[in-house]
Parts: C-alpha cells; structure tokens; sequence
C-alpha cells in the first residue's frame, strides 16, 4: 500500500505543480490582456478627448463667427439708420429753406422738368399757400425765352407730399417731390454719406 500511496502523492503533487504552472500562466495571459485592454482604454480616452476638443473647438469658431456676424449686422443697422435720419433731415432742411432760397431751387427744378410747357403743378398744401401765381408766370417767362409754351397752370389739387412738385401732362405723371427724388438718387449719394459720416 506504501508504493500506492507513493504514487498518488506523486500524482497530487505533479498536479499541485500543474496547477500551479496553468494559474501562473492563466495570471500572465490575465496580467496581459487586462494591459492590452488598459492600452486600448487608454487610447479610446485619448481618442475621445480629441474628438471632444475638436468638437468644442469647431463650435467655439462657429460661436465667434455667429457673434462676429451678428455685431457686424449690429452695425450696419446702426449705420442704415443714421443714413436714414440723415436723409430725413436733408428732407425737412429743403422744406424749411429760407423762402427766396426755396424759390430759386423750385424755379430751377420746373425749369429742368418741363417738357412742353404747358403741363399742370400740383404742390404740396404747404408749397400752395407760398408759391403765389406770379412765380408760375414768371416761370412761363423764362420758358417762353427758352422756346417752350410758357403755358404752365397751377392745379387746384394737392398732393401729399414734403416739397417739390408732380408734372401732370396728358394724364402722365412726373414726380418731382423731394421725397422722389431723394428716393432716385438715394443709391450714388448714400456711399458719401456714409464716407462723411463714418
């Protein structure tokens, strides 16, 4: 029984042994797998922090552009409405003009719009109570000397309007008010004077 007893110690303790070299070697290939897994971890975080970085950095440019576009668009509007109030007041200084002032510029201006001679003038109610009939002769005067008919009329009509005047001919229309024309000339003007203002 001795030699039986032998021999399974021997079977127990190459087993023990055995045991012993697969635990060691299942420990390694863990240790190594679990290092593998850790450097893959590692990586991935890596990767992803880049990616979130990028991903901030892509919106932090968008923001500032957004930003940068919104106060740029902040102040045009500012500049559009200073170039308005501007034109506004150009406006009313030509219907508050010294009236002499005023005259000249309005026989100058029906002079230069006259076709025939012979159209009608409606002005504004304000132009009506100072614009007397003799400055429309006088006006057909000088379109005589000019080779027109000279047979311009003042309308009974009025129009809304700030100053200046409409030509009515053969139920044509020519709006020369000071609002058109502002409104006609508006595009080469406003560059000068947005140069002069900003």
């Amino acid at each position: 029984m001795a030699g039986v007893e032998k021999i399974i110690e021997k079977i127990v303790k190459d087993s023990e042994v055995k045991a012993a070299e697969i635990i060691s070697s299942a420990n390694a290939q863990a240790a190594e797998i679990i290092k593998k897994a850790n450097a893959v971890a590692a990586d991935k975080v890596e990767e992803l922090k880049r990616k979130a970085e990028h991903e901030i950095n892509d919106k932090n440019r968008i923001f500032n552009s957004m930003a940068e576009l919104e106060v740029r668009n902040e102040i045009l509007n500012t500049k559009q409405d200073i170039i308005a109030k501007a034109f506004n007041e150009a406006l009313n200084k030509l219907g508050s003009m010294d009236i002499n002032q005023y005259k000249e510029m309005f026989k100058s201006m029906i002079i230069k719009a006259v076709e025939t001679g012979e159209e009608e003038i409606l002005l504004s109610p304000k132009d009506k109570d100072r614009i007397p009939k003799s400055f429309i002769d006088e006006v057909n005067s000088i379109l005589q000397q000019n080779g027109k008919r000279g047979a311009l009329r003042l309308s009974d009509e009025t129009i809304n309007i700030s100053g200046g005047f409409l030509l009515r001919s053969s139920g044509v229309e020519i709006n020369n008010s000071f609002e058109a024309l502002i409104r006609m000339h508006r595009d080469e003007i406003e560059p000068k004077v947005a140069e002069l203002l900003f």
